[in-house]
């Protein structure tokens, strides 16, 4: 695989994998199809991208955020599983930080941008050597995002994985996501405050 060597590699914890969060009303939380709309990081054509959050919250934000629900009584109506999965070590770009994107050269405000182009340009190259990428949320300032290129299968929780396709997941709830959710949902068209408290830094350095 070709990396580009500028660009910085996230450095797993020890355990060599990371535990990830993501929604989904299927029998699985992963695509081995081509998503079916555009994305953050890829197009229909780029082929599967799977999309997950590091905290419970940030996945529970990405619905409300997707669906437009603002306030507690609306999310209060929500019925989804929340899945839990066991990334393992695989190589992905650590965009984690705006700090750490724009030292590598892209635009930390693309990160978190209603407007996907730029991510989806950078998401198609970087899939030619990277496993996928660790992101700030758009939907929950202060949450971490994960996504991964390439179709992706689902085996039993606490089973370890022999291929990189395959990753340990499990139903961990089902039903609404806990109160006080809807007031730190970033919904479109809003400002991000982790991004604007980047750009103070910068202006005042």
């Amino acid at each position: 695989m070709a990396r580009e060597e500028n660009l910085p590699v996230f450095r797993y914890p020890v355990g060599d994998s990371l535990v990830a969060f993501r929604y989904s009303s299927y029998d699985t939380p992963f695509w081995v199809r081509p998503n079916s709309s555009p994305s953050r990081w890829a197009l229909p054509e780029d082929g599967p991208t799977q999309y997950l959050s590091l905290h419970p919250s940030g996945a529970w934000a990405e619905l409300a955020r997707r669906e437009g629900l603002r306030n507690e009584e609306e999310l209060a109506q929500v019925r989804m599983k929340i899945w839990i999965a066991e990334a393992s070590s695989q190589p992905i770009v650590d965009y984690s930080t705006f700090e750490r994107a724009e030292a590598a050269g892209f635009p930390p405000e693309a990160l978190v941008s209603d407007d996907y182009r730029l991510c989806q340009e950078q998401g198609r190259r970087l899939r030619a050597g990277y496993a996928g990428v660790l992101a700030p949320s758009a939907s929950y300032p202060g949450a971490l995002n994960l996504t991964l290129f390439g179709p992706r299968r689902r085996i039993e929780w606490g089973t370890r994985s022999q291929l990189s396709s395959t990753i340990p997941a499990a139903v961990v709830a089902i039903g609404a996501p806990p109160r006080g959710l809807a007031e730190n949902v970033r919904h479109y068209g809003e400002p991000h405050s982790d991004l604007e408290r980047h750009r103070q830094l910068r202006g005042s350095a």
